[in-house]
């Protein structure tokens, strides 16, 4: 039983929950929340644990994105999902890890907060690496080239295709090629590499853009 509170306390709370199996789970002191509960059901949940009347709140993935409860302990239960549009489990995204832990956080309550990971043992060691080193905050630029281009043209900033090259020299993503050229796909970062990658870049986009 994770009660903190008697069974008949929490009985006129109990009594307004729709879903039959929330009801019984309650009763010994354990909620879940996901999207298929009602608003109601869903806010009797999230008050009995913030009220500490049940110590155990079970949550999906995404819903800890929407939900502002905090706790003294997270359990993730598992790195992966299933991804029915690829029919395959896929990783969860790091900043999807990062917001289920941020949940162990009580700051008027505790000095500190803890979230422990369960995933397979062959990923330990990257988890470990992810919580304990820095990751490197990479440029997407790249990726969205083509509306920046496209911006400065406008108001004659670039006027050729020089000009959009030695604008991506002012980027932060040209500052990144030469620390991880594997994530931007550089075959070498001396001045040829570079510049013939940023011409490349320039000219792919800009046929692109005249094609549109």
């Amino acid at each position: 039983m994770f009660l903190l509170q008697s069974a008949g306390d929490l009985e006129p709370f109990i009594d307004r929950i729709k879903e039959p199996t929330l009801k019984e789970t309650l009763r010994y002191g354990v909620g879940y929340l996901q999207e298929g509960l009602t608003g109601t059901d869903q806010d009797i949940v999230k008050t009995l644990f913030e009220t500490g009347g049940i110590q155990v709140c079970v949550m999906s993935s995404s819903m800890s994105w929407g939900v502002a409860l905090s706790a003294h302990l997270v359990v993730i239960m598992g790195t992966r999902h299933y991804d029915g549009r690829e029919n395959a489990h896929r990783d969860y995204p790091v900043t999807d890890l990062l917001q289920m832990m941020g949940h162990a956080n009580r700051p008027l309550v505790d000095n500190l907060g803890k979230c422990v990971i369960f995933c397979h043992a062959p990923r330990k060691e990257y988890y470990k690496k992810f919580l304990y080193e820095a990751f490197p905050v990479e440029s997407h630029l790249h990726h969205y080239l083509h509306d920046n281009l496209n911006a400065e043209v406008v108001v004659k900033a670039i006027q050729n295709k020089q000009d959009a090259v030695d604008y991506l020299t002012w980027t932060f993503m040209y500052r990144r090629l030469t620390q991880n050229p594997n994530y931007y796909n550089l075959q070498g970062v001396n001045h040829r590499h570079l510049s013939d990658h940023l011409s490349e870049l320039v000219e792919n986009t800009i046929s692109d853009l005249e094609a549109r």
